[in-house]
C-alpha cells in the first residue's frame, strides 16, 4: 500500500500543473520536523534553499536523526529532493526556538510555491520540555509555541503578500489551528487553508471567541481511523476527514503509515467506535478537572518524570526497564502528603474512566436530561458509523 513517500516518487506534475492538495500538506508538515534551521542555515534566510539542496547536505543524519522515524524521514527527504514536484521548492524563514525556562518548543519553515507560501509547523520534539508544553495546553489559554505560531504567520504574511496555507502534524497541526484562529483579520483573509493532521484541538477559551467562527471554514482536520491525539479537545465545528493507516491502534499517529490512493488519502466514513469511546473518555476526565487541578496534575507529573534523570521522552521510556521507575515512584513518595493524595487519586480516576467509562450520572434538570439524551444519540451514531465504515472497508469500497 502506498504512503507519502510513494506519492512523492510517483507524482511528476509540478505545482504549476497541479495545485496544492492535502497530501502535499502532509509532506511539508513532515519535512518541517527535520532540523532544517540547525543544519541548513541558508533556509533561515529570506532567500532560502531548495529542497534538492537540503537533501544533498552531507550530514543528512543530523537533519533526520532527532525525528521519531529517522529512516522513513530520510527516505522521504531524498524522494522530495529528486522529485520534479518538490525538489525545486524553496524552504526559507526557518526558525527554531527552544527554551527550558519558558517551557517552549517552537519551530516552523516556510515553503515557497508558485501560487503562494505554505507554512509548516514542527510537531513535538523528543525533549521532555516539548512534551511539558503540550500538557500545558490543558490548562493555559495559550502556550508560548502557540503565540509564536501566530506571530510567525502574521510576519510571513506581511512580508510575502501572497496567499498562505498552514499545516502541521500533531502539535504542529495544533499550532496551525491556533494561528488560523488567533491571527489578525487581515492575515486571516490571506489564509487559503489550514491542514491539521491528527492534531489536538484548541482550548475552550479559544473556541469561545468570535474569531473562531471566521477561522473554522478554513480548517481541514485529517485523522486516522483509530485516532486518539486528534480527538483531544475535539471540536465538532469541523468534521474530520477519516483516513486509513497500515498501523494498528495508537501507532496510527505515525503519518508515514497513512495510506495514499492516487493524489489523495484512502478515506473512510468514520473513526472506529473504540477510538470514539477512548477519545470521549479522555475528554470527560480532562473536563472533570478544574483548570487549577489540571495545572497541578501536569506540574506533579513533570516533577515525577524529571526524577528519572532523563531529558528526552525516548530516554525516559527506555530507562523504565533500567530502574528509573523506582526513582519516579520514590519521587511520588517524597511529595507532600496532599500532593500525593491528589496525584494518586487523579491517576486512579483516569485509569477508571479510560477502562470503565465516566461515573454514572443521574440527570435531573431539563438541561441535564437533554445533554444525556444527546450523549446517547452520539454514542449510537458513532457505533452505526463505525460499523458502516468497517463494512465498506471489508467490501473494499
Amino acid at each position: 500500500m502506498a504512503n507519502i513517500v510513494d506519492y512523492v516518487r510517483n507524482c511528476t506534475d509540478t505545482f504549476e500543473n497541479k495545485p496544492l492538495n492535502r497530501v502535499d500538506g502532509l509532506v511539508f508538515s513532515w519535512l518541517a520536523n527535520m532540523r532544517i534551521p540547525e543544519e541548513v542555515p541558508a533556509a533561515c534566510t529570506d532567500t532560502g534553499a531548495t529542497i534538492a539542496e537540503i537533501g544533498s547536505q552531507p550530514n543528512v543524519l543530523g537533519l533526520t536523526a532527532p525525528v521519531y522515524d529517522p529512516l522513513g524521514t530520510e527516505t522521504l527527504l531524498r524522494a522530495c529532493a529528486a522529485s520534479p514536484r518538490f525538489g525545486t521548492i524553496t524552504a526559507c524563514r526557518a526558525v527554531d526556538d527552544w527554551s527550558a525556562a519558558a517551557e517552549k518548543q517552537f519551530s516552523a519553515t516556510t515553503f515557497l510555491l508558485p501560487q503562494g507560501a505554505i507554512v509548516a509547523f514542527r510537531s513535538t520534539d523528543n525533549t521532555l520540555v516539548g512534551w511539558k508544553e503540550n500538557f500545558n495546553m490543558t490548562f493555559r489559554s495559550a502556550v508560548p509555541a502557540q503565540e509564536a505560531a501566530q506571530a510567525y504567520v502574521e510576519r510571513v504574511a506581511a512580508a510575502l503578500e501572497c496567499p498562505v496555507w498552514l499545516c502541521g502534524h500533531s502539535k504542529g497541526g495544533n499550532l496551525a489551528l491556533y494561528a488560523t484562529a488567533c491571527c489578525d483579520p487581515f492575515t486571516r483573509l490571506r489564509i487559503e487553508r489550514c491542514f491539521a493532521y491528527d492534531a489536538p484541538g484548541l482550548s475552550e477559551q479559544v473556541l469561545s471567541t468570535s474569531y473562531w467562527n471566521d477561522a473554522a471554514p478554513l480548517v481541514e482536520r485529517i485523522v486516522p481511523e483509530e485516532s486518539l491525539v486528534g480527538l483531544i479537545w475535539e471540536n465538532r465545528d469541523v468534521e474530520p476527514v477519516v483516513i486509513r493507516s497500515e498501523n494498528p491502534g495508537l501507532l496510527q499517529h505515525a503519518a508515514l503509515s497513512w495510506i495514499i490512493s492516487g493524489d489523495d488519502f484512502a478515506t473512510l466514513k468514520a473513526i472506529t467506535y473504540d477510538a470514539y469511546r477512548t477519545g470521549k473518555r479522555l475528554n470527560v476526565w480532562l473536563r472533570g478537572l478544574s483548570t487549577p487541578e489540571r495545572e497541578r496534575f501536569v506540574e506533579l507529573l513533570y516533577k515525577v518524570a524529571q526524577s528519572s534523570g532523563e531529558s528526552t521522552s525516548s530516554g525516559l521510556i527506555a530507562s523504565l526497564s533500567n530502574g528509573s521507575i523506582d526513582a519516579m515512584l520514590h519521587r511520588i513518595d517524597m511529595l507532600p502528603a496532599d500532593d500525593q493524595v491528589f496525584f494518586r487519586n487523579a491517576l486512579e480516576d483516569l485509569a477508571a474512566t479510560m477502562l470503565l467509562g465516566p461515573a454514572p450520572s443521574n440527570p435531573q434538570t431539563p438541561t441535564e436530561l437533554a445533554a444525556d439524551a444527546a450523549d446517547k444519540i452520539d454514542d449510537f451514531t458513532a457505533k452505526f458509523n463505525s460499523a458502516s465504515a468497517k463494512l465498506d472497508k471489508y467490501l473494499g469500497l
